[in-house]
């Protein structure tokens, strides 16, 4: 029996036998795949890391969004507030600043007006007393005197503090020359009220 026969009685498989090109392209076909597993598995690793990186990014995003809505939102609208409030206020206190200004202003015209009111009054009752002269009536002359006297003692005019000694010291020259010297007297009165005219000119009221 030959070697045939010997290996299918004994049941043994045939020895296939490559060749040595077969041999070299599984070879090769072996060497891409192990090499292919490590670049799969670094791809895997990777795209795993982009897409924890982008969730942590859009998180974060997202717990910004809402820092800045529940904290600074409130913070900045309330400072907004706070601001315009301070600027109204300011705005209200320069107004009340201005007012005031205005109402002093006010005062010390009014006050102005009501010396020149007093001083015109003693001029018309020099006049008075000049026509008494005159028309040599006593008692007019006298009573116009009286009003004059009263009206001088009563003048307040703290920017000229020693115009009222002037003027009573001027209605004593009068009383002194009115028994008698008429002119003297007429003269002194006329000096009187051109003492009275300056001062009025003085305080005249201005803008």
């Amino acid at each position: 029996m030959n070697n045939k026969g010997q290996k299918k009685a004994t049941g043994e498989k045939p020895i296939v036998v490559e060749s040595k090109a077969k041999q070299k392209t599984t070879g090769k076909v072996r060497k891409v795949e192990l090499k292919s597993i490590p670049e799969i598995k670094k791809q895997t690793a990777f795209s795993r890391f982009l897409k924890t990186a982008v969730v942590a990014a859009v998180f974060l995003v997202i717990g910004m969004a809402v820092v800045y809505i529940a904290f600074y939102m409130p913070k900045s609208n309330a400072f907004s507030e706070v601001d315009t409030e301070l600027k109204r206020l300011q705005q209200v206190e320069a107004d009340y600043s201005q007012l005031q200004t205005d109402y002093s202003t006010m005062e010390e015209k009014h006050q102005v007006a009501v010396t020149l009111v007093d001083i015109f009054k003693i001029q018309n009752n020099v006049n008075i007393a000049r026509i008494a002269l005159l028309e040599n009536d006593q008692t007019r002359l006298s009573q116009a005197l009286d009003y004059i006297d009263r009206d001088i003692d009563t003048l307040d005019i703290s920017s000229f503090p020693g115009i009222t000694v002037d003027l009573k010291s001027r209605m004593d020259e009068v009383k002194k020359a009115v028994p008698k010297d008429l002119q003297k007297a007429l003269n002194e009165l006329e000096l009187l009220f051109n003492d009275l005219l300056l001062l009025a000119n003085n305080l005249e009221i201005t803008d």
